[in-house]
């Protein structure tokens, strides 16, 4: 099972079913939104590999949450060349 299904079961409730599917559809896009804020040097790839989920939902939740990091933040050639 992937990490994305087990996020939005844990997070789903029994009221209704098309309450439920908005519910934990929320809650788990605001989940997915604190990892992608928590890890700043990861790459969407390596947040959708982590959570089992497509790299669109990740970009699709940094989107919906306005989450905006620096362009290239998680290529290591930029932080090294910084450096």
């Amino acid at each position: 099972m992937s990490r994305y299904r087990e996020i939005k079961k844990a997070t789903a409730e029994v009221v209704g079913l098309q309450v439920v599917r908005k519910s934990s559809t929320a809650k788990a896009h605001a989940a997915i939104r604190d990892v992608i804020v928590a890890n700043p040097s990861m790459g969407y790839q390596q947040i959708a590999d982590l959570l089992g989920c497509s790299r669109w939902l990740i970009y699709r939740v940094a989107a919906e949450f306005d989450v905006r990091r620096p362009r290239g933040a998680e290529a290591p050639a930029r932080t090294e060349a910084t450096v």
